[in-house]
């Protein structure tokens, strides 16, 4: 009996320490991935914040860009335009062509530096709006007889964050001046419509399109950083790029 009395003690004793095994693992595992979880989480927190400082970078050279267009060239080709109008009128019929041809140059481009400029920055974004701001861009491009433009907005205001809007807005100025470098296109098609609490931007070319290798982050596409720069923009303000 004493013998038998030992067995289930002892068996009893393994038991339970078999238990306080499986614990002590089953612990250490949760631990184990409690602490990977933080660290993923940490190291998407700080990818974001990195990205989140180059975007804020770009955009404060964009607007001093925006600044220095408007108050430098825009400045230079106005006093041009007056110098043009102080010319004597004792000249050549061919001349007084020119120089009408020149000045009409001349208010073309103050016009496309004003809007240039005005694209350029965020602040005038958050005055016109991101559908008329586009529609401004699009309107410019068509005058320079580059692309045939097709533009549909389901409104002229959207319910976003302000950095949102921004982000898009790049977005679209990166999709666009793809287009216009590398697709060789005849007509360009972009929508942006929101419904149900979902914004949706829709960018189309006739163009010859792309490789599909090229799709490969570490091909960095077709123009250097501009699809890595749009899906690193959707990535900060969790949206889904398809391409």
């Amino acid at each position: 009996m004493d013998s038998i009395a030992e067995i289930e003690f002892l068996l009893l004793i393994g038991t339970a320490l078999a238990i306080l095994l499986i614990a002590f693992i089953v612990l250490v595992v949760a631990l184990y991935r409690r602490a990977q979880m933080r660290l993923i989480l940490s190291r998407k927190t700080f990818e974001q914040n990195i990205l989140q400082t180059e975007v804020e970078i770009r955009e404060e050279t964009l607007s001093r860009v925006s600044k220095d267009l408007h108050d430098n060239l825009g400045q230079i080709a106005s006093l041009i335009k007056i110098n043009l109008n102080l010319l004597s009128k004792d000249i050549s019929e061919s001349d007084r062509i020119r120089i009408t041809e020149s000045k009409e140059l001349l208010q073309k481009l103050i016009g496309d530096i004003r809007l240039l400029s005005s694209s350029l920055a965020a602040e005038n974004l958050a005055k016109q709006g991101l559908a008329k701001q586009m529609q401004l861009d699009l309107e410019r491009i068509e005058r320079s007889g580059m692309i045939k433009v097709h533009f549909k907005s389901s409104t002229a205001h959207f319910a976003i964050k302000p950095e949102e809007r921004v982000f898009l807005y790049r977005m679209f100025q990166e999709m666009l001046n793809n287009s216009l470098k590398h697709a060789q296109a005849q007509n360009l098609f972009l929508s942006i419509e929101q419904n149900d609490q979902v914004l949706r931007l829709n960018f189309k070319d006739d163009g010859v399109g792309m490789p599909p290798e090229k799709l490969n982050p570490t091909a960095r596409g077709l123009s250097g950083n501009g699809l890595l720069n749009i899906k690193e923009r959707c990535a900060l303000i969790g949206a889904k790029c398809i391409i």
